[in-house]
Parts: structure tokens; sequence; C-alpha cells
């Protein structure tokens, strides 16, 4: 079997520890709204949704259903991954997605929600808030798109 490369371990752990320790700092200090300035601020919310806030539940069974979803489809990417793995090919956004998909799925164990605090903002628009597992998510995203469009 291949050793798993050194860098793929460095990402997913330096991801992962910033993800968790961000969440930390936003669940201690969040109790008000930070403004840094017009375009970012802290403000937290627990999202029992998926990205965006999509399929947001109140209820108990629709947030586990979307969370038993969410991580089905988290084993598939890694089952995928894996296999490509073993085949040389570079994986480098699979693990973004994966880490940020991982850390994402302990918070809903663990608070019954995602922990978002960063809102990005510009006079009256705001993007939804999000976290740095959902940003890891959206770089290994965009890496498989390169990659994709790349091979073609």
């Amino acid at each position: 079997m291949k050793p798993i490369n050194r860098w793929y371990i460095f990402i997913a752990l330096a991801v992962f520890i910033i993800d968790r320790v961000s969440k930390m700092w936003a669940l201690r200090y969040l109790v008000n709204p930070i403004h840094v300035n017009d375009y970012f601020s802290f403000e937290l919310l627990l999202n029992r949704g998926i990205s965006l806030g999509l399929f947001y539940f109140e209820n108990q069974i629709g947030f586990w259903l979307i969370s038993a979803l969410v991580m089905a489809i988290l084993i598939g990417i890694m089952v995928w991954t894996w296999r490509i793995y073993k085949k040389g090919v570079p994986i480098i956004g699979q693990v973004f997605v994966i880490v940020g998909g991982i850390s994402n799925v302990i918070d809903r164990f663990l608070y019954g929600g995602v922990i978002d605090f960063i809102l990005l903002s510009y006079q009256n628009w705001q993007w939804p808030l999000f976290n740095i597992a959902d940003v890891a998510i959206d770089v290994g995203v965009f890496i498989l798109i390169i990659q994709s469009i790349r091979a073609k």
C-alpha cells in the first residue's frame, strides 16, 4: 500500500486545527457581534442546515436526516479519494473538502449545528455566515474544478 503523502497530512492537520480553534474562539468571545469594518464582521450563528443556510431545520428529525445525508456524501468522497490516491492521482482538493466536512460534522454532533461566525458584507448586501471549514471546502472544490478543466 502506498504511504500517505506528508503534505496531505500537514494540510489536513493545519486546516483542522485552525478551524477548531477559531470555532472555540467564536463560542467563547462572540457573545456580541464584532464589527471590524464595513466589509468584515464576526457574528455567531449555529447553522442547522448546510451551505448558505440551505435546508435549515429547527426540528431534530430534519436536522439529523440532513446530517446523515452530509455524512453519507462525506464517506463517499473519502472512499473515492482513497481509490484515486492509490492510483497516484493528486488529492489536494479532496483533502480540503474532507477535512472541512469532518470538522463541520463534528460541530453537528457536539453543538447540534455548525458554528458559523465570519460575515462579509458591502452596503446592504451580506454573504451568509461561514467558517474556516467552509472556506476549506470551497478551496477544495475550486482546486477540483481547475484540475478537471486542465484534464480536458
